[in-house]
C-alpha cells in the first residue's frame, strides 16, 4: 500500500536510478521522467512536474527529510530522492479547485463578495473606534504561490485614517492597484509567522482565506 507523505510523493516511489541504459530517472510525486544529465535544476524539476516555479521545489529522501530548493539551484541525480511541489494537501486537489473552495467559503460568510481574477473585494467590513470612515471595502490578491503560502497586504480605498492621522505600516496608493475602481491604499501585514500556514486537506479545517481574513477585525482594533 502506498503511503502519501504531507508534500506529495509516495514512499515507496523515492527513487532517481537511471530508466535505463543512456537515461537518468527524475521522480516528480511518484511519476518518473527520462534525463539526459546526472544534474538539473529546480526549474527544470518543475516543469518536468508539471507546476509552476513559483509553487517552489522540494527534495525527499529516503528517511522522508526534505529540503526546499533554491530557485535556480542545481542538483545531482543520486538513488533515494524525489521532487515535490511546496504544497501541503493530498495530491490530486489542484490550486484552482482549492482556490474555488476557498471562495466559496467565504462567500457563505460575505455574501457581496467579488471577484475579479487572483483579487478579492469584501464590502462594508465595520472598523473599530477611532477609525474613519467606520466603515471601508477592502480587498485583497490570492498569490501565485497561494495556498503553499499564505496572502500578504490588506488593501482599502485612499482616505482610511486613525485618529485623524495616516496609521502605520500603511502606503498609499499602494503600488499594485486592486481592480475595483479608485485608488487603493495597502497595510503591509500578513500572519506573524508562515511556518504555521499550513492548509489541510479539508479547506473548513485549519487554515484558509476566511480565517485570514476574521483576523482582519483583530487587527484593525490594534491599530495595526
Amino acid at each position: 500500500m502506498k503511503e502519501q507523505t504531507e508534500h506529495g510523493c509516495q514512499d515507496e516511489h523515492l527513487s532517481t536510478n537511471s530508466c535505463d541504459n543512456t537515461h537518468f530517472c527524475v521522480n516528480t510525486e511518484g511519476t518518473q521522467h527520462p534525463w539526459d544529465r546526472p544534474h538539473i535544476a529546480s526549474e527544470e524539476i518543475a516543469k518536468l512536474g508539471g507546476w509552476d516555479p513559483s509553487q517552489g521545489v522540494i527534495e525527499v529522501h529516503e528517511d522522508n527529510t526534505e529540503r526546499t530548493l533554491a530557485p535556480g539551484e542545481v542538483v545531482h541525480l543520486e538513488p533515494g530522492r524525489a521532487f515535490c511541489r511546496r504544497v501541503r494537501w493530498k495530491r490530486g486537489l489542484v490550486r484552482a479547485d482549492r482556490i474555488e473552495e476557498e471562495i466559496a467559503l467565504l462567500r457563505r460568510a460575505f455574501p457581496g463578495l467579488d471577484q475579479r481574477e487572483n483579487w478579492i473585494r469584501l464590502p462594508g467590513l465595520r472598523l473599530p473606534p477611532g477609525w474613519s470612515p467606520n466603515q471601508v471595502d477592502v480587498a485583497f490578491q490570492i498569490a501565485d504561490a497561494f495556498p503553499g503560502a499564505p496572502p500578504y497586504g490588506i488593501f482599502v480605498p485612499a482616505g482610511v485614517r486613525f485618529n485623524g492621522a495616516v496609521p502605520q505600516n500603511y502606503a498609499e496608493p499602494a503600488g499594485s492597484q486592486p481592480p475595483f475602481g479608485g485608488t487603493w491604499g495597502v497595510f503591509s501585514w500578513s500572519v506573524a509567522d508562515a511556518a504555521d500556514w499550513r492548509p489541510s486537506t479539508n479547506v473548513e479545517h485549519g487554515v484558509n482565506l476566511l480565517q485570514w481574513v476574521r483576523g482582519f477585525e483583530q487587527r484593525f482594533k490594534e491599530g495595526l
